[in-house]
């Protein structure tokens, strides 16, 4: 599907390339004998034509580019869009914008995670010494890691890690009279 959707992009550039050579004439008689073979084919046809993804994205930004520096109407657009009505073109669009803005983005915002090693290491200082939250950000600070005592608590939390006995009493006389 993406070859295809690659292969209608660059095959209408090389035809704007192409277009770009020709002289107004011959430009003019050619958009004549393809809109003839056009309402030929139309005529003949018995269902409408169902187009991919792929094949509505050229038409898509050929049409909306066409209305806007021509500023034709809607009803004015079905002289020159054939296959499909000029309205179906147009929704079409409004899809291809709300899909632009509707879609999901996987960045959720706030503030990115602490690195695994660094929280590795609050963990292991946490075991192996009976040290509170400030202690373990005073020796992170020794070695150059800055991260605040609030985040080492956080960690702490997490991994179900409890406070050290006395920092539970320090908290409590702090709230207590």
């Amino acid at each position: 599907m993406i070859w295809f959707m690659v292969f209608q992009v660059v095959s209408t550039l090389v035809e704007l390339v192409r277009l770009g050579r020709q002289s107004a004439s011959e430009k003019d008689l050619e958009i004549l004998l393809l809109r003839r073979q056009l309402a030929i084919y139309e005529r003949k046809q018995a269902q409408p034509m169902r187009l991919s993804r792929s094949e509505k994205l050229p038409l898509v930004v050929l049409g909306t580019k066409l209305k806007t520096q021509t500023g034709r109407t809607i009803k004015a657009m079905g002289d020159v869009i054939r296959i499909v009505k000029p309205k179906t073109l147009l929704q079409w669009h409004q899809q291809l914008v709300k899909l632009k803005w509707t879609y999901r983005r996987h960045h959720r915002g706030g503030r990115p995670r602490t690195d695994r090693d660094l929280e590795q290491l609050v963990l292991r200082l946490a075991r192996e010494n009976d040290w509170g939250s400030e202690r373990i950000e005073g020796e992170l600070l020794k070695l150059e890691y800055e991260i605040s005592d609030e985040t080492v608590r956080n960690i702490l939390r997490r991994h179900g890690i409890p406070p050290p006995v006395g920092v539970i009493y320090c908290i409590r006389r702090r709230i207590s009279p």
